[in-house]
């Protein structure tokens, strides 16, 4: 282990890394790297795997869209529907 110029050891700073260390990197920054490029591996096979168009069929007319963009604006839907449920759950108690 490297020491300091002033001959002491250099301790952990707050991230949990030794400072002074030579290579500059830790397990964690490794480890965050390697899965941040696995889930940019995933996505991208996920949009190349629903890139093909589709027809959604609504009540009175019919539109043709690619997959993935019916996926991700069904998911977007899905999550703005239950955080207004929760919001209005959360109101009513709170009127009780």
């Amino acid at each position: 282990m490297a020491q300091e110029p002033n001959g002491t050891t250099p301790s952990p700073g707050p991230s949990g890394r030794r400072t002074g260390d030579g290579d500059g990197r830790d397990t964690r920054d490794i480890v965050r790297l390697v899965v941040l490029v696995v889930g940019l591996i995933l996505l991208v096979a996920f949009v190349i795997g629903n890139s093909n168009s589709v027809d959604v069929n609504f009540l009175f007319f019919s539109h043709r869209s690619s997959l993935i963009w019916v996926i991700l604006i069904s998911a977007l839907l899905g999550v703005v529907i239950d955080r207004l449920v929760i919001l209005v759950n959360k109101r009513r108690k709170a009127r009780k």
